[in-house]
């Protein structure tokens, strides 16, 4: 290997430590050739600790010959870490080059057990890339587990997100405090996108395939996993929810994107999500599934939904090219200025025992429009929304909490596309979130 490309794997040592899946380049650079089989058993040696393990693959790469950093640079682009490529080597033709062909990334099994490698020429066959509206629809079969992610079939190069990284970790205030965001395990980004809809119970989604290729490359410089999926039935979506458990534990925090046609719920003020069987699911479905009675290991832990979708019918302009995704309360009365109403007791438990705790917390919850209209999406460059969300993350996350983030990004909508007005709920969502790209805290100040 020439000495310039281990100095630059060396410099990069500690990204391609923590960014990279260990059984997934291990595949990868085996079936290139880079290491034997018999080479690849120390790697699986469970014995050991899992980041051991890759600093010693990532030693034994920069003595494999020269072909090794190249075959390198290809494994990494193929897995999606365009943003290593490019430290790597700036200059690699890969940067240039429209990426053809993507494997999945590992299925939530393959994380349960450190000895399972992933066979990239399995994964490729099984990769359900998005069809064109031409082609008849996929044909389903009654899904007993969840699948596994997938990728969205790539149209343009990769995306020119440059993430702007932290240079401190930001501390507590004196009444409102901080989400803790300082791990390894930053935290997982988990897309649903809906393309094509079968028996043309909807329209085709150009454009939404950008979203997801744009929403990955970002959270993979942010420092998240990243789990995409890609035209799923209403089952496959449950299962696929149900299946999150193991993925999202011991993270600092989760964001969940979904992406399709929505339609305003005739019961009362939810929205209906039509999955790629033309079924639906709802936002509230979603949310509610991540509440700290059904998902107890996410309690305290800053869940933040993203719903790229039409809420209503309205539309106050329509730029040509776009598309869009689809189709009361009271005033609460001020405080007299006699004496309050007595002081109400926490509840006790059935038992007597502790005060309950509530159901519903660490939620936010982003919608690409107000209730009643409409979510616009351009066919060649994806959706208004998420084209914003994607700029200002990456220029002010480094020193912006998440909901200063979300106010900046109605404001590039409204200065970008002029029409449309985002909106953030907060369900006890009370701590600030900020998101430290690049910044990890050593194990000697202290792990979360």
């Amino acid at each position: 290997m020439e000495e310039r490309h281990r100095r630059a794997i060396q410099q990069n040592f500690t990204s391609l430590v923590e960014q990279t899946d260990l059984d997934m380049m291990v595949s990868a650079l085996y079936e290139r050739g880079v290491f034997s089989e018999q080479m690849i058993e120390q790697y699986k040696d469970v014995s050991k600790d899992v980041r051991y393990r890759k600093r010693l693959l990532y030693m034994d790469v920069t003595r494999r010959g020269p072909q090794a950093f190249g075959h390198l640079l290809d494994a990494l682009f193929e897995a999606g870490h365009w943003n290593l490529v490019r430290d790597l080597d700036p200059h690699s033709a890969l940067h240039s080059r429209p990426q053809t062909t993507r494997r999945p990334l590992p299925d939530t099994s393959s994380h349960s057990s450190e000895n399972n490698f992933v066979s990239i020429s399995a994964q490729k066959k099984k990769t359900k890339s998005v069809p064109e509206p031409a082609k008849s629809p996929r044909r389903h079969t009654p899904a007993t587990s969840s699948p596994g992610p997938d990728e969205a079939e790539d149209t343009a190069e990769i995306p020119q997100i440059d993430v702007v990284k932290s240079t401190k970790f930001y501390e507590d205030g004196h009444d409102i405090k901080l989400y803790r965001t300082r791990g390894r395990n930053r935290g997982v980004l988990v897309v649903f996108t809906y393309i094509e809809f079968l028996h043309n119970t909807a329209s085709y989604r150009r454009g939404a395939d950008v979203d997801c290729q744009r929403l990955k490359y970002l959270f993979n410089e942010l420092g998240f996993k990243v789990l995409s999926y890609i035209n799923l039935t209403e089952s496959e979506t449950w299962n696929t929810l149900h299946s999150l458990k193991e993925v999202v534990a011991g993270v600092d925090c989760v964001f969940i994107v979904v992406s399709s046609h929505g339609y305003p719920s005739s019961h009362g003020s939810d929205i209906d999500i039509r999955c790629h069987d033309g079924r639906f699911i709802s936002v509230f479905e979603i949310v509610n599934h991540f509440n700290n009675e059904r998902f107890p290991a996410l309690r305290g832990i800053p869940k933040v939904f993203i719903f790229q979708l039409c809420r209503g019918n309205n539309e106050s302009f329509l730029y040509g090219g776009a598309e869009s995704d689809g189709t009361a309360g009271g005033a609460a009365g001020g405080a007299g200025g006699g004496a309050g109403p007595p002081r109400l007791l926490p509840p006790e438990s059935p038992g007597g025992g502790r005060a309950l705790d509530r159901v519903t917390s660490d939620i936010l919850v982003a919608h690409s429009t107000i209730p009643g209209n409409v979510s616009f999406r351009d066919r060649r460059d994806g959706s208004w929304y998420i084209q914003a969300l994607c700029s200002v993350f990456a220029a002010r996350a480094h020193d912006c909490h998440v909901e200063k983030l979300f106010t900046l990004v109605d404001k590039e909508l409204h200065k970008n596309f002029h029409v449309q007005t985002s909106a953030v709920e907060k369900w006890g969502f009370n701590c600030r979130l900020y998101l430290h790209p690049g910044l990890v805290e050593t194990d000697g100040a202290g792990e979360p």
